[in-house]
């Protein structure tokens, strides 16, 4: 049995801001997908926005850090548009790493 990703990931430019527009649930199986869109774009500033995700779970939350970490190392930068009460933003908190991250609630 083949359990099919959750998630939608489209990546996009908006003036010299690259983006990445997420929705749906990160999560074991899905996680791979939104990293591999953020992994394209090494060395540069990246905008993922995760106001469509409805669920994220401990493994997205770890590739994000990743992601975020391996983006940083190569000059760029990752930075999160999150709603300001949804499960991106809860996840964030509950675990501490919030102030890790450059969070916004619009592009």
């Amino acid at each position: 049995m083949v359990i099919e990703p959750l998630i939608h990931v489209e990546t996009t430019r908006i003036g010299e801001q690259t983006v990445i527009v997420a929705t749906g649930e990160i999560d074991l199986a899905s996680a791979g997908k939104l990293r591999a869109a953020i992994a394209e774009l090494s060395g540069q500033v990246v905008t993922v926005d995760l106001r469509g995700v409805e669920f994220i779970d401990s493994t997205g939350l770890a590739m994000l850090i990743k992601e975020h970490d391996r983006l940083g190392e190569s000059g760029g930068d990752l930075r999160l548009v999150v709603q300001k009460k949804g499960p991106v933003v809860r996840l964030f908190e509950l675990t501490g790493v919030a102030q890790s991250f450059q969070l916004s609630n619009s592009l």
